[in-house]
C-alpha cells in the first residue's frame, strides 16, 4: 500500500491547528496510509502543546520543532528531510491549500507523475495591489531565471525521488518552488481556488514579500551583476556625449558659466555607482551566507534524537 506524509509548516497557528488536521486527514482519506508531519517553525504560542494534544488523539499526527523561528523555506526543509513515505505532499496550515485536492494529486501521481503543484486559478480577497505584485514577480523571475511559476504555490506532492534530490540540493537560502521548477521533472498541475485564511491575516506584509522576491530573483539569475555592466558603459557613453556638448561650447564660445550640469550629472553617476554597489554587495551578502555553512534549520534536541539520518 503506498504511504502518503502531509507535510505542514506551522508558526502561530494555536487557535486553528487541531481542527486544520482534522480536515486535512479526513479529506485526504483513501486507499493508501496517511501520516500528517506538523513543523513548528518556533511558535512563540502554544501551536506545539496543540500538536501534541491532538497527537494524544491521532497517532497518524507526528511534530518537529525548530529552536527559533528560520522561516518556512526552512521548516519545508526540515518536513521533507523527517518525512517518510512514497510521496510527499506539502501544504499550509490555514486550509488555503484545500486538502480535498490531494487525492486528485495522489491520482495523478499514481498515474506516473513525480511531482503534481496545485495552481491557483483564483487568487481569492487579494487586493489589486497584491495582485500586481504577484505578476510583476512571476514575470521578473520569468524573464531572469526562465521558469514560469505563474500562480503556482508550496502545495505540491513530490514522489520519493524528487525529496531525495531536492535535499541533495546545497543551497541554505532556499526558494522551494523555484528549485523544485530547476530539477524539472515532469509535473501535473490542479487548479484551485485559495479560500478564505482560517486563523487571522497573514503575517506576510509588503515589506517582507519585497525582500522575499528579491532574495528569489537573484538566487536564480546573475542577470542584475551583468546589468550593472551594461549600465555603466550606458553612463559612460552619455557622459562622452556630455563632454563633447562642453567641448564643443567653450571652442565656439558660447558656454555658460554654472555648475548646474556639474551637479546634474555627480547626481547621476553618483546615483548609478551606488545603486551598482548595492546590487553587487546584495550577491556578496548571499556568498557569505553559503559559504559559512549553517545548518537550514536546527530541531530541538528532543526531535533530533527522533530524526532519522
Amino acid at each position: 500500500m503506498d504511504s502518503i506524509t502531509l507535510v505542514i509548516p506551522a508558526r502561530n497557528e494555536s487557535s486553528h491547528i487541531g481542527g486544520s488536521l482534522a480536515a486535512m486527514l479526513s479529506a485526504a482519506a483513501g486507499d493508501w496510509t496517511l501520516r500528517a508531519l506538523v513543523v513548528d517553525d518556533g511558535s512563540s504560542d502554544d501551536t506545539a502543546a496543540r500538536v501534541e494534544a491532538a497527537m494524544r488523539h491521532d497517532a497518524r499526527i507526528g511534530l518537529i520543532r525548530l529552536t527559533r523561528n528560520f522561516g518556512k523555506e526552512a521548516a519545508i526543509s526540515a518536513g521533507l528531510a523527517a518525512a517518510e513515505g512514497d510521496a510527499v505532499i506539502v501544504l499550509d496550515a490555514d486550509l488555503q491549500h484545500p486538502p480535498e485536492l490531494i487525492p486528485a494529486m495522489v491520482g495523478l501521481w499514481r498515474r506516473g507523475f513525480p511531482v503534481v503543484e496545485a495552481v491557483k486559478s483564483d487568487r481569492g480577497r487579494e487586493s489589486w495591489t497584491q495582485r500586481l505584485a504577484a505578476k510583476l514577480f512571476y514575470g521578473l523571475f520569468r524573464r531572469f531565471a526562465g521558469f514560469d511559476l505563474a500562480d503556482r504555490c508550496d502545495f505540491k506532492l513530490l514522489d520519493r525521488a524528487v525529496v531525495r534530490a531536492y535535499l541533495a540540493l546545497p543551497e541554505r537560502r532556499r526558494f522551494f518552488r523555484g528549485l523544485v521548477a530547476w530539477l524539472a521533472y515532469p509535473a501535473a498541475t490542479l487548479p484551485f481556488t485559495v479560500a478564505a485564511r482560517t486563523g487571522g491575516e497573514s503575517r506576510w506584509g509588503n515589506a517582507r514579500l519585497l525582500a522575499y522576491a528579491i532574495d528569489n530573483l537573484t538566487a536564480f539569475s546573475a542577470l542584475p551583476l551583468r546589468l550593472v555592466t551594461w549600465l555603466g558603459l550606458i553612463t559612460l557613453g552619455f557622459g562622452l556625449g556630455i563632454a563633447v556638448i562642453a567641448i564643443e561650447q567653450k571652442w565656439r564660445g558660447v558656454a555658460l558659466d554654472g555648475f548646474t550640469t556639474v551637479i546634474l550629472l555627480s547626481v547621476i553617476f553618483s546615483g548609478i555607482i551606488m545603486t551598482g554597489i548595492g546590487i553587487i554587495g546584495h550577491y556578496l551578502a548571499r556568498i557569505h551566507e553559503e559559504v559559512k555553512g549553517r545548518p537550514i534549520y536546527v530541531l530541538r534536541p528532543e526531535d533530533a534524537r527522533r530524526e532519522k539520518p
